[in-house]
């Protein structure tokens, strides 16, 4: 875990918030000057508090109807199997998160495709067939209480 103090908490949230605004932006926004902002960022940046930076898309806007989140039993727990079915799972492109967990499923993975036929295909023609599966359940979303925003910072 990295040290972290109040202005960089500032910034992080409001690069949170905002990614898209310059430098002096920010700055004036955290009360700050803009080259010891610009350096805080860039530290943030060297030491991958901040990975990256995106759009949030849309997925309805897009096309993406179906939101669902697939439990994932893979028969055997082998290094090689659930190194395979990482592998596999991250090339397919209507998985947008996948992650190990515990309980009775190995992994959760959420999923989104256009419509119940297109996750259907998915589902049938290109999730099942990974090699280890024992067992897959899927849940669908019928609303969206509160979609993934930003970390509490």
């Amino acid at each position: 875990m990295i040290d972290l103090d109040t202005e960089d908490m500032r910034i992080l949230r409001a690069l949170q918030d905002n990614g898209r605004m310059t430098n002096a932006e920010l700055a004036e926004t955290v009360g700050m000057s803009a080259s010891p902002c610009w350096r805080r960022v860039r530290r943030l940046e060297a030491d991958g508090v901040i990975r990256g930076y995106a759009a949030r898309l849309s997925r309805r806007a897009l096309g993406l109807g179906v939101l669902a989140y697939v439990s994932v039993e893979i028969a055997d727990h082998g290094e090689a199997v659930t190194r395979d079915f990482e592998a596999a799972v991250a090339d397919l492109d209507e998985v947008i998160a996948c992650h190990q967990v515990t309980g009775g499923a190995d992994y959760i993975l959420t999923v989104v495709s256009r419509d119940l036929d297109s996750y259907a295909d998915f589902a049938n023609k290109r999730l099942r067939p990974i090699a280890g599966i024992k067992a897959i359940s899927t849940s669908f979303v019928l609303k969206e209480a509160k979609a993934q925003g930003g970390l509490p910072v």
